[in-house]
């Protein structure tokens, strides 16, 4: 370990990284760098690759893309897949006590950075190479291949600097969550208001553009009650819209234990236990699990499997090339483990649907289960922290294995009903062509209501600096 740990260190100091604030940054001097990053990032999500023709590219496993904030055939086609894919490995390792590292420690904090940033590269340098190599983007030739990598490298590059510059210090919260929420709220927003024309009913691309141009035109709202080729929607925009309402809704839904204070009875609390207890974690890892499987079936295909004869991979995922020479599955894994995307495609293969649904929630409850576990969200890591806290359940002896027991009922069942949750409404949502995706929505919800918890905070510790020397801020 001493070795790997010397390693990872040596490689780390070849590499840039941004300096904290010497000062304390505004509060506006952070709205600032914060803009700055988000229109930096937007920008790279429309400057295609070079070598790879327009026509090719195509949105492959859009989930994913939610997810990971990607946008295929651009500067963002890895987005920050490589940087929480290597966050989430580690996470899992110590967690899992396969790497000894005491995060409470400054110089293990460090060195678990440091590791993240190695790992991000490796995983970009993976996933760049699956890209240039699976046929995604066509045949292509190997100077092409090369010129595709080298520009995924620098772009993944690029963006772990820019979450970096937020992170420590001179932007709110973290580039991982800003990127997510601005993909959600852009492809929101081009459902709703897109003036471009790309479907053959002739009708504009966002909805409420679409809406006024049916009614104008005397047809009434039923051409854009029900669109084909996934185009959105009313039943997309009322669906998106009650997902919302039901979102916040689950996301208030807690069970509040009583607690007390060992040292002053009179001292009372609650800890509340969430029912989104793991929030959308297990769908992330989930996606993780079915894009790679995508991924590396559609490799295989387009190098060793193109007449379907071996069995193995055909289990894996088969694939045909349509006339624009891009790849679509057709059966195995990475068919079954991509949604159908709309109620047009779930009426085609129903079968599709309910398979897909029902993986989903399968490894959302294998992933919650596990996460719990490993993620310091058990029990038994719940009670300790409360006795070393002098808390205790009223009427209880004051030991972790009876707070534990207390305790776990709730998070047990909260685990539980909570993934099924996510698992149904990231599987469902989108064959009601759910703006953004189930994901998406659960996603860009819960990553507003930090920030704007940040923003209250960064407002309060301006007003009140004394307030703020208290919270930890500089």
């Amino acid at each position: 370990m001493s070795a790997a740990r010397k390693l990872v260190e040596n490689i780390s100091r070849l590499m840039p990284e941004v300096a904290r604030p010497k000062r304390r940054v505004s509060l506006a001097e952070k709205l600032v760098w914060t803009a700055l990053v988000m229109l930096i990032y937007l920008i790279m999500g429309e400057v295609y690759l070079y070598g790879v023709p327009r026509t090719q590219v195509t949105e492959h496993f859009f989930i994913l893309h939610v997810v990971f904030a990607q946008k295929t055939g651009t500067l963002t086609t890895l987005g920050i897949g490589p940087i929480v894919t290597a966050g989430i490995l580690l996470q899992l390792l110590v967690g899992a006590e396969i790497i000894k590292l005491d995060l409470t420690k400054p110089e293990d904090r460090a060195l678990f950075t440091s590791a993240s940033k190695v790992l991000s590269i490796v995983v970009a340098a993976i996933q760049a190479l699956a890209f240039s190599m699976s046929g995604m983007f066509g045949t292509l030739t190997a100077v092409q291949v090369a010129l595709i990598f080298i520009q995924l490298m620098i772009a993944t590059f690029v963006i772990m600097m820019l979450d970096e510059l937020i992170q420590r210090g001179w932007g709110l919260g973290s580039g991982i969550s800003l990127f997510i929420a601005v993909g959600v709220a852009q492809d929101i927003m081009i459902r709703l208001f897109s003036p471009m024309i790309v479907s053959p009913d002739g009708l504009y691309q966002g909805v409420i553009l679409a809406m006024f141009q049916s009614l104008l035109s005397g047809q009434g709202l039923s051409p854009v009650l029900v669109r084909s080729h996934n185009m959105p929607d009313l039943i997309g925009l009322l669906t998106t819209i009650a997902l919302i309402l039901a979102l916040i809704y689950l996301n208030a839904v807690e069970v509040e234990i009583p607690i007390s204070y060992a040292k002053f009875s009179g001292f009372r609390a609650k800890y509340p236990v969430k029912l989104l207890y793991v929030s959308v974690i297990p769908v992330i890892f989930a996606s993780m699990i079915f894009g790679n499987v995508y991924y590396l079936a559609s490799m295989l295909w387009n190098s060793y499997n193109q007449d379907g004869k071996n069995v193995f991979l055909n289990f894996l995922g088969t694939f045909e090339r349509t006339e624009a020479g891009q790849i679509v599955p057709t059966g195995g894994l990475a068919y079954y483990m991509t949604s159908p995307g709309s109620i047009e495609g779930l009426l085609k293969d129903p079968t599709r649907g309910a398979v897909y649904a029902g993986l989903l929630i399968v490894f959302c409850l294998l992933f919650a289960k596990f996460w719990v576990n490993i993620g310091g969200l058990s029990p038994s890591k719940i009670a300790e922290q409360l006795v070393s806290a002098g808390m205790q359940v009223p009427g209880f002896r004051r030991t972790p294995e009876v707070i534990e027991k207390i305790i776990g009922k709730y998070i047990s069942t909260v685990t539980i009903l909570g993934a099924i949750l996510v698992g149904l409404i990231a599987g469902v949502a989108d064959y009601t062509n759910t703006f953004g995706t189930g994901t998406g929505i659960l996603l860009l919800i819960g990553i507003v209501y930090q920030y704007y918890q940040l923003l209250v905070r960064e407002r309060l510790t301006e007003m009140y600096p004394a307030l703020g020397r208290l919270l930890g801020e500089a």
